[in-house]
């Protein structure tokens, strides 16, 4: 923690720059322990997910479990939770800037990567069992879907320059609200908000 100088009626007053100064969730006094609780959970749950990943990374390599196409997709999910688990441990918010912008473009990636993955996985079962349909052939454009698409989603807000801090870690700032609703929430391309 960096302790800061300020002038208030002509005394230095000392200010703890953590991560609580930086949120904007809750108020912006630096006792207020709120946003490092959330950063504390986010790391901590992030932390276990990255372990969980290697752990199953590691089981699949060891019993050889990739052959058939969905193991082969459940290895493209554990690798995509294991990439937004390594978001979720990059710590707090970083102050505007290519680090930011990075770590808010990284979590939007993995975060539509792990997603789409799970809903291929469910649309394969339902090939498989309900249609009773081979798949084997849907592998490329599984791989097209799942790792292009969230590419796409997750470049949008980089090129309008809308990343930056946005509360407890860095994603898309409060300033554009619409993005945040059309990229993730409603799951629907914006088109026009500034």
């Amino acid at each position: 923690m960096e302790n800061v100088g300020n002038v208030e009626n002509g005394d230095a007053v000392g200010t703890d720059q953590n991560s609580s100064s930086r949120c904007t969730f809750f108020s912006v006094d630096p006792s207020d322990y709120r946003c490092d609780v959330i950063l504390v959970v986010k790391k901590a749950t992030g932390a276990f997910s990255l372990v969980a990943c290697l752990f199953m990374l590691f089981v699949i390599w060891l019993l050889r479990r990739y052959n058939s196409l969905a193991q082969k997709m459940i290895v493209s999910l554990t690798v995509a939770a294991f990439f937004d688990s390594v978001a979720y441990v990059m710590g707090e918010s970083h102050p505007e800037g290519g680090l930011c912008d990075f770590q808010a473009w990284w979590l939007t990636y993995f975060d539509w990567s792990a997603l789409a993955w799970v809903c291929l996985i469910t649309l394969n079962l339902y090939l498989n069992l309900v249609r009773e349909l081979r798949t084997e052939h849907y592998e490329i454009p599984y791989h097209i879907v799942a790792w292009g698409i969230p590419l796409f989603m997750s470049v949008l807000p980089l090129i309008k320059g809308y990343y930056g801090p946005a509360g407890a870690w860095c994603w898309i700032t409060d300033d554009h609200v619409a993005w945040r609703f059309g990229i993730w929430y409603i799951r629907s391309s914006p088109s026009s908000s500034s």
